[in-house]
This record gives structure tokens, C-alpha cells and sequence, in this order.
């Protein structure tokens, strides 16, 4: 059995399937935190598939998709040429007559970088490359490229999107550390609430926004229970109660908390079933909630811990 347990040890993971018994048991948990600084190997491997399904997509049909107002005759050698020149360095040097077959150069050049460079050089690669193309479509093809990986993005839980033909960050590292503070709160029914509301914004398979934003402020309501030492107090009567033990909160910041709860709370909202529909509910809402109420948690703990001392 001990020479198993070794041979165990070193099998490398095959499988990853979000919401599976290996993701369940915690065996090998699925990424559920917003990928900034890295990407992890399935996202790699996504990134990888698209670009290169959406690239052949459009050489393998380049006079019915590609203007030709620039009067290139092969338009993939052209991308191949300005790729490797302009993005790799690296020699462009042909026989006389010779071509460059763009699926050899992305099976040798761009694919290595989607798969072994850093995540910055990733997206390098990536924005040149749909900034390349989507300059040459035809109008009726023109945001095809952006779209899609905007799709992949949000899926995959990757801080970035295109942004006018751009990648940018739709997060920052304060807004991350919000969310992980509020995670490992010693306030059980807290930290439950955030870590449900993570799992269902980070869920790949079956993402649940609406109920991303329930958990978000419930955590709320639960750390505002604690303090307050009362059961089923809402959030309004919470912070009424907090402020007359000590702490202080700002009036803008205090209504500021409310008009959010009223946001979840009113007959055509979140809480309700008979309200918003799921596919109304955006990933930049539930962002914004999560981030927004585990920074409120933080908070409220650090000033009810002030007035406790």
C-alpha cells in the first residue's frame, strides 16, 4: 500500500471538472478566485482553442471576410510577416516565392506564448493579434474577435475584458483583498455567505449572479447580526443599532449601504422570485456587490473592534 501511495503521488491531475467530486470534496479545488496575476492551465488552453478556432475561421476564407482595400493578395501571410516581426522578433526571411502557412506558425510560435509565457505576455500577444484582424474584417465581421474572448473572459473568471478595442483591468489588488479578508472572517455565517457568493460568480459551468448578490449581502446582515447580538436583524436596523453602541459611520456611507440593500430588497429586485430574471443580472453587478459589501464587512468588524477594546 505504501509503494501505491507514492506511485499516487506523483500522477500528475488530468481531469478538472468545476463542480465534480474532485472540486466538491476539496480533493483538487477548482480556481474560484479572479484570475489577475496568472492564468491557470484550463483558461490557457480555452484562450488557445479560441484564437486558433477564430483564426481559421478567417484565413480559410480570407476573400469573403477580409477587405482588400490594402491590396494584399495572401492576407495570413501578411499577419504571419507583421507578427513575427513586429511582436516576436524573429526572422521573416523567405525563399523567393515562398509563404507563410499561418496554422505552422501557430502551432510553433503563437500557441507556445498562450501556453508558457507570463499572463501579461499572453495578453500582448492576444490584443495584437485581434487588433490585427479585426482592422481588415469586413463591417459585418468587425467586434467578432473582441466579443468572443470578452465571452471567454468572463467564463474563465479573468480580470480583463476589451475595452474599445483594448484590454484592460477590470479589477485592481485592493478590490481582490476585499474580497479575501472577508473570506477568512472568524464569523462562521459571514464567511459562509462570501464563499457562497464567490462560487456562484466564479462557477464556469453554472454562474449564478442573482444569487452571487444575495449571498454578497447577506454576509452583510450576518456580520451586522453578530455585532449587534440580535438574530434576523436587517441591515438597516443593524446599522442604526451599531452606531448607537459607538460606531461611527458616516451619514454618506450609511445611506450609501441602504440604497444598496433597497436595491436587493424592493419588489422588483434581487431577493425577490417574481423579480429580475437572471439574464438581467451582469457580471459587473455582482462584482460590484461582492466587492462593495466584503469591504463594508471589513470595515465594520475594524470599527466595532475599536469600540470593543
Amino acid at each position: 500500500m505504501k509503494v501505491l501511495g507514492e506511485k499516487a503521488k506523483r500522477r500528475k491531475g488530468m481531469v478538472r471538472v468545476r463542480g465534480g467530486y474532485s472540486d466538491v470534496s476539496g480533493i483538487s479545488p477548482c480556481n474560484n478566485i479572479l484570475q489577475t496575476d496568472e492564468f491557470d492551465d484550463a483558461t490557457r488552453v480555452q484562450i488557445n482553442n479560441l484564437l486558433f478556432k477564430m483564426l481559421g475561421l478567417v484565413f480559410d476564407h480570407e476573400n469573403g471576410v477580409f477587405q482588400a482595400t490594402d491590396g494584399m493578395q495572401n492576407i495570413s501571410h501578411s499577419f504571419c510577416e507583421n507578427l513575427l516581426n513586429d511582436v516576436l522578433c524573429q526572422s521573416t526571411i523567405l525563399r523567393e516565392g515562398s509563404y507563410f502557412n499561418w496554422r505552422l506558425v501557430y502551432e510553433n510560435r503563437i500557441s507556445v506564448v498562450i501556453t508558457d509565457a507570463e499572463y501579461n505576455e499572453v495578453l500582448d500577444i492576444l490584443q495584437y493579434i485581434c487588433e490585427w484582424v479585426e482592422n481588415r474584417l469586413y463591417d459585418r465581421f468587425k467586434g467578432s474577435f473582441f466579443n468572443a474572448f470578452n465571452s471567454l473572459f468572463e467564463r474563465e473568471y479573468v480580470g480583463y475584458r476589451f475595452v474599445d478595442r483594448k484590454i484592460v483591468s477590470i479589477t485592481d489588488k485592493n478590490e481582490t483583498q476585499s474580497i479575501e479578508d472577508a473570506s477568512i472572517v472568524p464569523f462562521d455565517g459571514c464567511r459562509a455567505h462570501i464563499k457562497k457568493a464567490i462560487g456562484f460568480i466564479a462557477d464556469r459551468e453554472n454562474k449564478d449572479y442573482k444569487n452571487s448578490i444575495k449571498e454578497s449581502i447577506s454576509a452583510v446582515e450576518s456580520i451586522c447580526e453578530v455585532i449587534v447580538g440580535k438574530n434576523k436583524a436587517t441591515l438597516n436596523d443593524a446599522l442604526r443599532i451599531i452606531e448607537k453602541k459607538g460606531t461611527v459611520i458616516h451619514p454618506a456611507l450609511n445611506q450609501a449601504f441602504q440604497k444598496l440593500y433597497a436595491y436587493t430588497s424592493d419588489q422588483g429586485g434581487i431577493r425577490h422570485s417574481d423579480g429580475m430574471f437572471e439574464s438581467n443580472v451582469t457580471f459587473e453587478e455582482a462584482k460590484f456587490m461582492l466587492v462593495s459589501c466584503s469591504a463594508f464587512i471589513n470595515y465594520l468588524i475594524a470599527e466595532y473592534g475599536k469600540g470593543s477594546k
